[in-house]
């Protein structure tokens, strides 16, 4: 998250006319750059949280048939128990 006081950098960066027009309309003038800020922040966020998931995904797919033959080396124990509870 941007913190006060942090070093500022200015860049320029294409967009559509029409969305700075709503922007600017919309936003205080001292207000741009911190709106802007949080917009990137926010989406910034959003990718590493994609990211993340499709890597836990990857992940777990590559795990599966790990999971599968342990599964089947504990399955006769867990039946064994429950047996034992009836």
């Amino acid at each position: 998250m941007a913190i006060e006081g942090q070093k500022m950098v200015k860049k320029t960066y294409s967009l559509p006319q029409f969305l700075i027009q709503k922007f600017e309309n919309m936003t205080p003038k001292r207000e741009r750059s911190k709106v802007i800020s949080k917009i990137i922040e926010k989406w910034i966020e959003e990718q590493e949280r994609k990211r993340l998931r499709e890597q836990i995904i990857t992940g777990c797919k590559e795990m599966a048939s790990i999971y599968l033959e342990i599964e089947k080396e504990y399955h006769p124990l867990e039946e064994e128990v429950e047996r034992s509870f009836k």
